[in-house]
């Protein structure tokens, strides 16, 4: 499987919707800081006694979130896992997260994502009008 070039990391950024308000410039900016993992079937991504320091785009394949062996969800291409260990630091995921197939994932660190953000205001800004409107409408419901 080759690897994905900038316009198919774009691609796959679209579909998460912390990004949603991002214009294609903006997300081709974010893309330059993800970086490609892929995994083979049965292994953990995300380890619940360990913290998060990066998002999940999934490329292709699955994974399997689960709490305690019981199993919550099946995730699958454009999910996101860890969105919010972008803003909280040394965090852990309350769930453990496995692969089920070969899986290819888009990770984003936080600390390359906070300097991409140091740079780009408007990325900044977007990204909290999202998170804003996504509180708005948790409070309202």
């Amino acid at each position: 499987m080759p690897e994905l070039n900038i316009v198919e990391k774009v691609i796959a950024l679209e579909g998460v919707e912390l990004l949603s308000s991002l214009t294609p410039e903006q997300l081709a900016r974010i893309a330059t800081i993800a970086h490609e993992e892929k995994f083979p079937p049965n292994r953990v991504i995300v380890d619940p006694a360990k913290p998060l320091d990066a998002l999940y785009v999934i490329v292709d394949g699955a994974v399997e979130l689960s709490r305690n062996g019981e199993v919550l969800h099946t995730a699958h291409q454009n999910e996101v896992l860890g969105a919010w260990a972008l803003f909280e630091e040394n965090d852990s995921m309350p769930v453990s997260a496995r692969t089920v197939e070969d899986t290819r994932l888009l990770s984003i660190g936080r600390d390359d994502f906070y300097d991409l953000l140091a740079d780009n205001s408007e990325i900044t800004s977007a990204i909290f009008s999202t998170l804003v409107k996504r509180f708005r409408k948790l409070v309202e419901q």
